[in-house]
């Protein structure tokens, strides 16, 4: 991907997981002047993202009428060389056009010490599907602990607030 990549209005934005819980990938793939963005996360990226943007939904004023979302008949590039890891994400909203306005950056720097960037300009339709989208991602997921807040595998789970037991054995101590 190119560096300082300006983006613009989505046509398209959607969180999804891919893989079974416990081995799955994360990504918001957004479509953008017909050019396709995928941009992998961390799953507690998705889940601060998702609850980020619906409280600057929930504070944001509207002093008009939300007009119809993005379109969700965009076209995607699965293969689109417009991929990076996400290390930071920014959050505005512009009063003036009344759109949320993300803004993420490749986790990786260059030799000069920049950063692949996109700027995502999304309407509030599109961001209460975000919300709803990361949100269901992450119920989709393992179940937590209640007492360590580890997620619990199908085959088991050994908590360290139980009488101590870790899931290491004795040799791994030698």
């Amino acid at each position: 991907m190119e560096q300082g990549t300006p983006g613009g209005d989505a046509q398209l934005l959607r969180a999804e997981a891919l893989g079974e819980p416990g081995h799955r990938r994360f990504r918001l793939v957004t479509v953008i002047n017909d050019e396709t963005f995928i941009l992998w996360m961390e799953k507690q990226q998705v889940q601060a993202l998702g609850l980020a943007v619906a409280q600057l939904i929930d504070y944001a004023s509207s002093s008009r009428a939300d007009l119809p979302g993005g379109s969700v008949f965009a076209s995607v590039n699965e293969e689109t060389r417009n991929q990076f890891r996400v290390g930071r994400i920014e959050l505005a909203f512009d009063e003036a056009v009344e759109q949320i306005v993300i803004v993420v950056h490749d986790i990786e720097q260059d030799a000069e010490g920049d950063a692949a960037s996109l700027a995502i300009r999304i309407d509030r339709q599109q961001g209460l599907r975000l919300c709803a989208e990361a949100e269901e991602l992450v119920a989709r997921g393992r179940p937590i602990c209640p007492m360590c807040g580890s997620p619990m595998d199908p085959e088991g789970h050994v908590c360290p607030q139980q009488n101590g037991h870790l899931p290491l054995s004795f040799d791994e101590f030698a």
